[in-house]
């Protein structure tokens, strides 16, 4: 006995990682092997469940639709008889026997042709006279058979159904009757009776019977309120479960059904779609053979349950045993690991898998260094995710949640505005400022806008640098923000930058958008309604609700003639005046600014052309390093481009005067040239030549200024010269061709005839008499 005990002592411990696993094994497999088995069971129960439910349906929907057809021909006879106009003639005089006759023929014609109708009654108010399809005519007397009279007066409804009710019929054998009135006539305001159509309920239930296909299931018709109107059985209709069914079905809307599981066995409960009266069909259907039906699946759902437990019980354990020595060779890595990272003060642990734990421990603290250095690029990093909702790079809400989450933004993905504020005369802070200053307007604008959204909304946003110049806050307005509103909002920045800076900011404003991904159309429209600063001015707030959806058209035809006449003529005032009537039209038509640019550059371009006809170059008057179109583009404001278009005009008229004044001397010079040498063989190079210009200015200038071309000038002198030689002396037309400048004394002649319309002989000839 004492050598078993010494043996048991020395016995091996199983290891405790092992066990660890082993056990851990055993619930992962068989937890879902317990959970699939059981789940499979239930759902092989709701399948059929729900084919029989669905099959319930189906059939109470063909039931619908044949009660359906009962009731709407009911409701067609109502109204056939309620029509009739000889009720209110008939509710006057209740002495007409021939109305009367009429009224019981139609009465026993309608119970004749339908054998579900018991009979017909008609009340009439005046004279509180009842009109029957199966008794003579009587007075009421609140009889129980007469009590629905009393029904219908009770409510202010024109149709009233009534539930089942046992009444005498004229034979003494009482019969239950469902009852149908209606207050006539039905197309008249003031009604005058009712009328009442009694059904037999054995017919209802007859009808019923013949539509039962599905064994085991009993059909009701109940009221909305949830009473018995007819059944299959009669029998459950007293139980205590199928009324509490029916006030269940009564709080339901639309066809359904539900398994009623408060008592045994459990029962399937179907209902239909209401009919066209408010009446419902339900049916309920025992479980109890589809429970035996499905015993089978769930006895061999639980041998495989116990088949697949014992072999998951030896899976886990050559699981167990294979997994022990990785971690075990992990355990002693990680001791390596320590000693390379230099933590050997983990070595304390006088557990494996703590030394795991503490490793990780120190992963953590590296990781909250890196978690530092992202907040260090958290500003950069939210730069980009503005963009890229800007430029609608982010189109998956995943990815945006994503982003929302990582630079803990609290945005929601509803409601969203871009405004895009812009610094104002960018071009002439661009001169007085550095870049980095420029940087620093930019940073301070930023933290600006950023204090007062924080500070007086309660609005989310993100800004970001969208241009040079331009900053974008895209705002979470959450529900859609008045126009008012933002533009108080916009104006308080500009107030604050403008007494903080001393510099003003235009702030453009988009449409409110419901979806976050669609603020870049917000984006797209503040950048459209920013462009109309051209015409607003500066620091101004441009809505987009602001912007002329209609494109306006200015024709400068007109005022580029008039503008280039007087340049031409140089009439400074006339040219400064028309410059003035250009704004204001533009002004007034609201011109995109697009098209102000290009009616400003086609005047600079007429005025280039004016500068360049008369012998000048833009170079000259503005100095070698002005672009005057790129000039052009650095004006923010009509008034701005209004200022400086007059001063370049005015510079071109007032050279193109001066340049008159030249011109006339020049054409003196080319004159008395030509008056000097027209008797040598001249050209236009040789008398440009001899007077210092270019030849095709001299040709341009010579003709804006005589009228004529410098040839034409030249062929007039020559000719002058031969007419006096003609007359006052006896030379030969050889010698006066070239002592008037012609080689030729063929071309002397043809000229001469071309212009005084005779030869040079004739002349002499008729000149001499």
């Amino acid at each position: 006995m004492r050598a078993l005990t010494q043996l048991w002592a020395q016995r091996k411990k199983p290891n405790r990682l092992l066990l660890v696993y082993f056990f851990s094994y055993i619930l992962v497999i068989l937890l879902p092997v317990i959970g699939i088995a059981f789940f499979s069971y239930r759902l092989a129960l709701f399948t059929a469940v729900d084919e029989i439910s669905n099959s319930h349906i189906n059939s109470l929907r063909h039931m619908v639709a044949t009660f359906d057809d009962t009731l709407k021909r009911v409701n067609s006879l109502t109204v056939t008889i309620g029509l009739d106009g000889r009720l209110n003639s008939y509710s006057a005089d209740h002495d007409n026997r021939y109305l009367l006759n009429e009224f019981q023929d139609v009465l026993k014609q309608a119970v004749a042709t339908d054998r579900k109708i018991q009979s017909l009654q008609l009340f009439f108010e005046s004279g509180q006279v009842m009109i029957s399809s199966d008794m003579l005519i009587h007075a009421y007397q609140g009889t129980k058979a007469e009590r629905w009279v009393e029904a219908i007066r009770a409510t202010d409804e024109d149709h009233l159904w009534l539930p089942p009710r046992l009444i005498r019929n004229y034979d003494g054998r009482e019969e239950s009757i469902v009852t149908y009135i209606s207050k006539v006539p039905v197309s008249y305001h003031d009604k005058v009776g009712y009328l009442a159509i009694h059904l037999y309920e054995e017919r209802l239930q007859e009808q019923l019977t013949q539509m039962q296909n599905i064994a085991h299931m009993n059909t009701y018709i109940v009221t909305r309120e949830g009473q018995f109107i007819t059944s299959y059985k009669q029998a459950d209709i007293d139980s205590m479960v199928t009324q509490m069914n029916m006030k269940q079905v009564a709080e339901q809307s639309g066809e359904g059904f539900y398994t009623d599981k408060t008592n045994r066995p459990h029962i399937l409960v179907a209902y239909s779609k209401p009919l066209w009266n408010g009446w419902r069909l339900v049916s309920q259907t025992p479980l109890t053979n589809i429970y035996e039906k499905l015993s089978y699946i769930g006895y061999l759902t639980f041998g495989l349950c116990i088949l697949l437990s014992i072999i998951g019980i030896a899976i886990s354990y050559w699981l167990s045993r294979k997994m022990y020595d990785p971690i075990k060779q992990l355990m002693e890595r990680t001791k390596v690991y320590m000693d390379e990272l230099s933590i050997n003060n983990l070595l304390h642990s006088n557990n494996e898998l703590s030394l795991v734990s503490d490793v990780l421990r120190t992963a953590v603290g590296e990781k909250k260094q890196l978690d530092q250095h992202l907040r260090k690029q958290a500003p950069a990093m939210l730069e980009r995710f503005g963009l890229s909702l800007l430029h609608q790079r982010l189109t998956d809400y995943t990815d945006i949640q994503e982003q929302i989450d990582l630079h803990r933004l609290e945005m929601s993905m509803r409601g969203y505005v871009v405004m895009v504020v812009e610094m104002d005369y960018a071009a002439e802070l661009a001169q007085r400022f550095s870049s980095k200053d420029l940087n620093l307007y930019q940073y301070a604008i930023v933290n600006i806008i950023s204090e007062l959204m924080e500070s007086q909304t309660h609005y989310r946003f993100v800004m970001t640098n969208v241009a040079e110049h331009q900053q974008a806050v895209i705002i979470n307005v959450f529900d859609m923000m008045e126009a008012d509103e933002l533009r108080e909002l916009a104006q308080v920045m500009q107030s604050v930058i403008s007494d903080v800076l001393k510099i003003s900011v235009t702030i453009g404003i988009g449409s409110v958008y419901p979806d976050i991904i669609q603020s870049h159309k917000s984006y797209q429209e503040a950048l459209q309604v920013l462009k109309m600063k051209l015409l607003h001015g500066a620091n101004s707030v441009l809505l987009f609700e602001m912007l002329d959806k209609e494109q306006a058209y200015y024709s400068l035809l007109q005022t580029e003639k008039q503008l280039i006449n007087n340049l031409k003529a140089g009439n400074t005032a006339e040219i400064l005046a028309i410059l003035e009537k250009m704004k204001l039209e533009i002004t007034q038509k609201q011109l995109q600014s697009e098209s102000v640019y290009m009616a400003y550059n086609r005047v600079l371009e007429a005025s280039v052309e004016a500068l360049l006809e008369h012998n000048g170059h833009p170079h000259q008057l503005f100095g070698p390093d002005i672009v005057l179109y790129r000039e052009l583009a650095k004006r923010e404001t009509i008034d701005h481009i209004h200022q400086w278009m007059s001063s370049i005009v005015e510079k071109i008229a007032l050279y193109i005067q001066d340049q008159d004044n030249k011109n006339n001397k020049t054409v003196e010079k080319v004159v008395a040239y030509i008056h000097e040498h027209h008797q040598t063989d001249l050209s236009i190079e040789m008398i440009a030549t001899g007077v210092g210009f270019n030849s095709s200015y001299l040709s341009r200038m010579f003709k804006q200024h005589t009228g004529r071309t410098i040839l034409e000038y030249l062929t007039l002198i020559r000719m002058e010269a031969s007419k006096k030689l003609l007359m006052d002396t006896n030379i030969n037309l050889y010698d006066i061709s070239t002592a008037v400048g012609y080689n030729n004394v063929n071309s002397y002649i043809r000229f001469f005839k071309k212009l005084e319309g005779i030869t040079p002989g004739e002349y002499r000839k008729k000149n001499r008499l």
